[in-house]
């Protein structure tokens, strides 16, 4: 029986341990894509800024043409 009760242990200490760098890795992942949502964000919005200032610059030459 002792045997028998070395082996659960052994094997829920396994589990253990794989559940702890699973979640490691969980923590890891979220971390990774909140980065990647403040960069896609800060990159849509430069994107946004220079269209506007294509069409800012645009208007003024056709001003200027008049």
């Amino acid at each position: 029986m002792s045997q028998n009760l070395n082996l659960n242990n052994t094997l829920e200490e396994e589990l253990r341990l794989e559940l702890c760098d699973q979640l490691k890795l969980i923590h890891a992942l979220k971390a990774e894509i909140d980065m990647l949502k403040r960069s896609v964000a800060e990159e849509q919005d430069q994107k946004y800024r220079a269209y506007v200032k294509i069409s800012d610059l645009q208007r003024l030459l056709n001003s200027k043409e008049l």
